[in-house]
């Protein structure tokens, strides 16, 4: 049986952790079609790495059981 949120921060988190993971397969699929050493694979690492960011963060969030709000 899954588990519901318990509440609206806990909603908000999860639906940012789904948004980061999707965006994160959309960009890692773009890396099939970046020519490495070009400004745009560049810029294609660094919103990864951006990415990436906000996804340890949420995890964070998660596993702390912060609500801001």
């Amino acid at each position: 049986m899954t588990r519901r949120p318990s509440s609206l921060s806990h909603q908000l988190w999860l639906s940012i952790l789904a948004v980061s993971i999707a965006m994160l397969l959309l960009l890692g699929w773009s890396f099939i079609y970046l020519e490495p050493g070009t400004p745009s694979y560049v810029i294609g690492q660094v919103s990864a790495a951006v990415v990436v960011a906000v996804i340890l963060g949420t995890l964070l969030a998660l596993s702390s059981n912060w609500v801001p709000f």
